[in-house]
């Protein structure tokens, strides 16, 4: 490497061209900080997340057994319409 005198003048504008074009340390550092913090918050909202998918998972579970049973009440509901219907035209027979 091989040094040279510049001037001050024109070091400073180098300087501040660089400057210009690329983030300072102290920025650097505290955009790593500001990206940590997004991490951290995101994590805590996918755990809440998750747990709210659990929660409704066991919801959707109590979801199906209640129609399946509800399905297989009005299905006795309709053969029992059906005996009495039967009943009622073979009394009408009888008459």
């Amino acid at each position: 490497m091989m040094r040279v005198l510049v001037p001050a003048r024109l070091r400073k504008a180098v300087r501040s061209w660089f400057d210009s074009r690329y983030i300072s340390v102290a920025n650097h550092r505290q955009d790593i900080k500001d990206a940590l913090w997004e991490v951290q918050t995101l994590r805590r909202e996918v755990v809440t997340l998750q747990d709210e998918v659990r929660k409704l998972a066991g919801h959707s579970r109590d979801a199906l057994r209640l129609s399946r049973e509800n399905a297989e009440a009005l299905d006795r509901v309709v053969q029992n319409e059906v005996l009495v219907w039967q009943a009622v035209d073979a009394l009408r027979e009888r008459r």
